[in-house]
């Protein structure tokens, strides 16, 4: 099963790519073109992207109607969670 990290600051989802991806790439990349920085961000490694949350996860983002989740094949995803093992 393929787990995200996201880059989450001010309720805002700055970056979801697969965990082996270059995530620090994608935040310079989106604090320097929309928010500038100074931004205090949330690392969360190894999230589920889902569309039903189950009652035992850990919701770490849920898709707002001003935000996508999406998994690098494109797929929307409503939710983000940490599964137990």
């Amino acid at each position: 099963m393929q787990t995200y990290t996201l880059a989450i600051a001010d309720g805002v989802l700055f970056a979801c790519l697969p965990d082996e991806a270059d995530i620090t790439a994608a935040i310079t990349e989106a604090a320097a073109t929309n928010y500038g920085f100074g931004l205090s961000l949330d690392i969360v490694r190894g999230a589920t992207l889902t569309n039903a949350a189950r009652p035992d996860d850990e919701v770490v983002w849920r898709e707002g109607s001003d935000s996508e989740l999406l998994d690098a094949h494109g797929r929307r995803y409503r939710y983000a969670v940490r599964r137990p093992s």
